[in-house]
């Protein structure tokens, strides 16, 4: 990979008066002009303009509360854009790293000071961290070889061209209800992520170089020392591992069949409450779910301000993959929601991963032998009639499969393997009217 050696900075602000946008838009200008040698500047797609100090500050006065803009400012050394969305700020910088290096302390309090003041999200890391895990576009990575791209997972775009899965990777940001989630050097948290994840499953995340509560709520957290040594194989396996104890992939992916790595954490939201579980080892550290001795469970009451938090040793149950469960029928549940078109195998390799997550189980529970376990794949109708079920069962030539049923809108199999069994039923998704709803699971 051929490497920049510059820095990358995103910062997301909001809830600005327009005196305080004004001011900061100021700051911000005083903070460029002090790391780099300001040359030109343009708004939005106009012609650029020779940096005129006055002549922005001018422009600036101007801003009213509706304003919908982007300000890029070029330097030497430095790219700085600055979007204005009425009255929020988004950032992005880039910077040699030399100049980075040379004012680091400066930079990191200017970052801090702008993040507990109206902050959303904020990160730091190297351009080529950002740009290795977030170019999808296979002829925009100019940066790799041919043989280093030959090697990277690829989906379909919306347009059926070939591009690469970012969300494979552990740098990737992803968006969840506006909220940035990404894992790299340097991150900044603010109070609107314990909506959705607790706060102390930030402040406990386990093998980083440091996490900090700064001010206002925010949380800091570093993963390594260098932000340039990104690559190096430890630093990539906390990237990983971050991402991984947050369970960012278990909140939001975008490429139709999800990340297939199994969970370190898991979520649910009922109305105002959020529960987790995150599965840890015999020494309390952050595992696989299937690997899990300890079970640590929170549950957020947003509303009324409640906090609970339990850890437990013991084993799995057959509730903790099929927490849908219906008595009458004797029967017990779980789905996914794919999109197999957007899968260059047709959703093969999300088929056997989700398979196998839920018929390789090792649980000791009555009602595991005595009810029928299903996995429901719900799909867009046209993809129904296109599951490779000759190819998947090639794949599962470990396993028993019986009682196949194929109908227009449905399909479905049963799988045995030594005492471990799994119904699998494909469905048209338009049968799923909300993620949030009780599911009838009686057939």
């Amino acid at each position: 990979m051929e490497k920049t050696e510059k820095i990358y900075m995103v910062f997301a602000r909001a809830d600005f008066s327009l005196e305080e946008l004004k001011q900061d838009i100021f700051d911000w200008l005083s903070f460029l002009r002090i790391v780099t040698n300001p040359k030109s500047y343009r708004f939005g797609e106009e012609e650029s303009q020779k940096f005129d100090l006055q002549a922005l500050i001018y422009q600036i006065q101007q801003l009213t509360e509706e304003e919908n803009l982007w300000l890029k400012v070029n330097s030497r050394g430095g790219e700085f854009q600055l979007h204005i969305s009425k009255l929020a700020l988004h950032e992005r910088t880039i910077l040699d790293g030399t100049i980075f290096i040379e004012n680091q302390n400066m930079i990191e309090d200017y970052c801090e000071t702008r993040m507990v003041k109206n902050g959303v999200y904020g990160y730091i890391r190297s351009l080529d961290d950002y740009l290795y895990n977030n170019v999808e576009n296979i002829k925009k990575r100019t940066f790799e070889t041919d043989t280093e791209i030959a090697k990277l997972p690829k989906r379909y775009d919306s347009k059926k061209s070939i591009i690469v899965d970012c969300n494979q990777l552990a740098g990737y940001d992803i968006y969840f209800k506006g909220l940035c989630l990404t894992s790299c050097w340097k991150m900044y948290y603010s109070s609107l992520y314990y909506q959705i994840i607790p706060k102390p499953i930030f402040l406990e995340v386990q093998q980083v170089h440091s996490v900090e509560e700064i001010a206002n709520q925010v949380i800091k957290v570093t993963l390594f020392k260098n932000p340039f040594n990104w690559n190096m194989p430890v630093n990539l396996k906390y990237q990983r591992l971050f991402r991984d104890q947050l369970g960012y992939d278990q909140l939001a992916w975008n490429n139709g069949t999800g990340v297939l790595r199994a969970p370190y954490i898991e979520y649910a939201f009922v109305k105002e409450v959020t529960q987790t579980v995150q599965y840890q080892n015999n020494y309390y550290q952050p595992v696989e779910k299937r690997n899990a001795t300890y079970f640590v469970t929170r549950s957020y009451d947003l509303l009324h301000q409640k906090y609970r938090v339990n850890r437990t040793k013991g084993i799995l149950n057959a509730q903790a993959y099929f927490p849908w469960i219906d008595e009458k029928s004797r029967k017990m549940m779980n789905y996914r929601v794919l999109n197999p078109e957007m899968a260059i195998d047709d959703g093969l390799s999300a088929y056997e991963f989700y398979i196998r997550q839920f018929l390789e189980i090792d649980v000791l529970d009555k009602k595991y032998d005595e009810f029928v376990s299903v996995l429901r794949f719900y799909l867009p109708k046209e993809a129904i009639q296109q599951v490779p079920l000759e190819a998947l069962w090639e794949k599962l030539c470990d396993v028993n499969i019986s009682n196949l049923k194929k109908k227009e809108a449905s399909t479905r199999f049963d799988l045995q393997k030594a005492k471990n069994h799994l119904r699998v039923v494909f469905l048209d998704s338009s049968y799923l009217e909300t993620l949030n709803q009780t599911i009838d699971i009686s057939e």
